[in-house]
């Protein structure tokens, strides 16, 4: 007879009989350890029954008591989870404007004479030479030494379109509009001319210092996504 087949058949004449756990006390059973009460094989199977039902009663104690303080806990923890979820959320979107960040840019179509340097220190760039290695980082696929680029070829300056320009010495609404970081296309001055009809009362003549509206309507052929 295998030890637990003896045990269910101990407990089932013990029940019959009309035995139950209180036949020992709380302090009596205190007194034994697990591996006393293990260690007992096949004898006094009531007491080894006694002992493990005040065992489960006391853990039934102890999770009644516990229950009322860990449901607000559970409650708290899913509404922590949820705003870890909200969170992450955020972050890969953050993540993904900041990429697309790195990635923007206005276009630049080089002409005989310039360097990095000079394009950087364009007003409507960096206005500052020194910030040309941000635009040799943007092109690295395309240039392979910052030293030389050639006329004609196309590229990548990192910075975004704006919405407004101040006019500085030199400028004319066609030049404007062909800026990178405005339209990227001359061809486009009748938009400027319109949407600053306010300030502008003839499109021949603009100032330094005025400050001009871009709108964005239409299409923006001076941006690259």
């Amino acid at each position: 007879m295998n030890r637990n087949f003896a045990l269910i058949l101990a407990a089932t004449l013990f029940l019959a009989s009309g035995a139950v756990a209180g036949t020992w006390s709380a302090e009596e059973l205190s007194q034994y350890t697990h591996d006393e009460i293990d260690a007992m094989g096949n004898d006094n199977l009531p007491l080894q029954i006694a002992y493990w039902e005040w065992v489960k009663a006391e853990a039934d104690d102890v999770i009644a008591e516990w229950e009322p303080q860990v449901l607000p806990l559970r409650a708290q923890a899913q509404d922590l989870d949820n705003q870890i979820a909200s969170l992450q959320n955020q972050i890969n979107q953050l993540r993904a404007d900041i990429e697309r960040l790195r990635n923007s840019g206005v276009t630049h179509n080089i002409v005989e004479g310039e360097c990095l340097w000079t394009i950087a220190s364009y007003h409507y760039y960096f206005n500052d030479g020194t910030k040309w290695p941000q635009i040799y980082e943007r092109n690295r696929d395309t240039i392979s030494d910052p030293d030389l680029i050639y006329a004609g070829h196309t590229l990548i300056v990192p910075v975004p379109m704006v919405s407004s320009y101040t006019v500085v010495d030199g400028d004319y609404l066609g030049k404007i509009a062909g800026y990178g970081v405005v339209y990227g296309d001359r061809g486009m001055w009748p938009q400027l001319y319109e949407a600053n009809r306010g300030v502008i009362s003839d499109p021949n003549l603009i100032y330094p210092g005025q400050v001009l509206t871009v709108p964005r309507t239409g299409s923006r052929p001076g941006t690259t996504r």
